[in-house]
């Protein structure tokens, strides 16, 4: 059989990056999601994950082996490293989006290798932007439309952990300078290990929804570490019998990705707030009819939403009556609703407490959502909702607000991050994040990351 073209193509991408480096501003956008995604590290430090990590035994052969996990000198293996970073950045949904997915979840064990092997920030930040690559590509083939209820639909039967997994192999091949063959082997372990569900993001969500990808990510070390020890791998992954292409659309082909070196990194949406990113236009909308309108005279919101968005955040009866942070967090009914009362959402929007009040069910229960086609023709391009509130005197108020804080349309500069960075990482590192983090002022392109990480768990440790 011929040679699977995708595969191939990977692997020549790996190995060039490795010589030619990234761009600078590849590598700008890489310290961006670095500096945001510690932000979401520390808010989601203390979440089901990071404790299932901690309780699970563990043992490395040799300090190499030792994954860094940022905020703990617990020593584990690098597999549990990768899982225990990539359920921290992951659990507040705070982190960036790209092509319908979560890519920063792919630095979890960049950190982990990395740290342990005592690799360059540069080295680190142009091995996320090879991440970011390869996931955007292939998502971007798997985006294949059909028709659902008059409206254009993502293909969404499997989640995006199956892009997470190549992504995380082929950084750590350009990482570890791994040879052609040597990436080829790991990428296809890592494709080959399964495609996850996205049932994990429907109805109630638990606490797996926010620790998916951070189990393929795992799944990736792995297969990485199955190559370095000479374990020989599919050789059709992609294209060939029983592979990705036969699998989702019933016949072996080429997956005909699109040409590699845009550096997509640079495109990616980082978020204002910790919910999912179809929320978080809502919000901002939520936010400025508050200060429209008296919130107590209600009567009745109609939120006018992208498909996408009615689909995965406004469209189950869960999401109208949300029990867990998970649901809470991706249900567009209820950030709307905490942002009309509280002008704001945050952690504590989603905690225990806050969830099992009645504060907010009686406005939630004046909310309705349904797919707008204008929208839906602009997105995701554009990411917009209109807002249509009636009042109890029967007068009506409308809201449109497009391209929430983060969107390449309207992006978080450095002090925007920087400053996100402060409000999750402060509770926990205190003035300190002053000297790290001012304005993002932290070297990282220079430093050895061993040292980085180090001192970062010393903080919270001490």
């Amino acid at each position: 059989m011929a040679e699977d073209i995708a595969l191939e193509s990977i692997a020549d991408f790996v190995v060039r990056a490795q010589k030619e480096g990234a761009p600078q501003d590849a590598i700008e956008a890489s310290t961006n999601v670095l500096l945001d995604s510690l932000a979401c590290i520390y808010a989601g430090m203390d979440s089901p994950g990071p404790r299932a990590a901690a309780a699970i035994p563990q043992l490395a052969r040799s300090p190499r082996d030792e994954g860094t996990v940022v905020g703990s000198t617990q020593k584990v293996t690098l597999e549990t490293a990768a899982f225990w970073n990539s359920s921290m950045i992951r659990y507040a949904d705070c982190n960036d989006s790209m092509t319908a997915g979560h890519p920063s979840d792919m630095l979890g064990p960049l950190i982990a290798v990395a740290g342990a092997r005592e690799l360059s920030g540069r080295t680190l930040l142009i091995s996320l932007a090879v991440a970011y690559e390869v996931f955007h590509l292939l998502m971007l083939r798997h985006r294949t439309y059909h028709k659902h209820k008059g409206a254009l639909v993502d293909n969404l039967s499997v989640d995006q952990g199956f892009f997470v997994a190549t992504g995380v192999a082929a950084a750590l091949a350009h990482m570890l300078d791994y040879s052609h063959q040597q990436t080829k082997t790991a990428v296809s372990l890592a494709a080959c290990h399964g495609l996850p569900l996205r049932a994990q993001r429907a109805g109630e969500l638990s606490h797996y929804k926010g620790v998916a990808t951070a189990v393929s990510a795992r799944a990736a070390v792995f297969s990485c570490q199955l190559a370095e020890a000479g374990l020989t791998a599919p050789p059709h992954p992609f294209e060939g019998r029983h592979g990705y292409i036969e699998i989702m659309e019933g016949k072996a082909g080429p997956m005909n990705l699109e040409p590699f070196g845009t550096w997509a990194i640079k495109g990616t949406i980082l978020k204002f707030f910790p919910s999912t990113a179809s929320t978080q236009i809502g919000i901002w909308c939520a936010k400025e009819l508050r200060e429209k309108i008296d919130v107590s005279q209600i009567k009745d919101v109609l939120l006018h939403a992208s498909h996408f968005s009615w689909h995965e955040s406004g469209s189950e009866p869960a999401k109208w009556n949300p029990k867990t942070h998970e649901t809470a967090d991706h249900s567009l009914p209820y950030t709307f609703t905490m942002g009309l009362l509280d002008g704001n959402v945050n952690l504590d929007s989603y905690s225990d407490a806050t969830l099992a009040s009645d504060r907010w069910r009686p406005l939630i229960s004046k909310i309705r959502v349904q797919a707008d086609d204008k929208i839906e023709s602009e997105w995701p391009d554009i990411f917009s909702i209109r807002a249509l509130a009636t009042l109890k005197d029967g007068t009506t108020h409308e809201v449109y607000a497009r391209d929430p804080k983060g969107h390449p349309n309207n992006p978080m500069n450095r002090e925007d991050i920087c400053a996100k960075f402060h409000n999750f990482a402060g509770p926990i590192l205190g003035t300190k994040t002053d000297d790290m983090f001012h304005y993002g002022g932290y070297d990282w392109r220079q430093r050895q990351l061993q040292d980085v990480f180090r001192e970062l768990r010393g903080i919270v440790t001490a």
